[in-house]
């Protein structure tokens, strides 16, 4: 879940389409690769962690 205006600048730089027809989605400093377990290009646009659960959520509410 992006929370600030400077992650939805970051995101946005990140997953534009560039001159190739690719997105950098897996240079994103947003982007979840550190944590073990979770689906590839999983990122702070997508999930969140729910402390109650004590799990990875994916976010319903981004509308992604």
């Amino acid at each position: 879940m992006l929370t600030t205006e400077r992650e939805r600048k970051i995101c946005a730089k990140y997953s534009a389409v560039d001159e190739t027809g690719h997105v950098h989605c897996d240079r994103c400093p947003l982007n979840y690769l550190h944590y073990e377990g979770l689906p590839p290009y999983t990122c702070k646009c997508t999930f969140h962690y729910d402390r109650h659960k004590r799990e990875w959520v994916w976010d319903e509410s981004e509308g992604t």
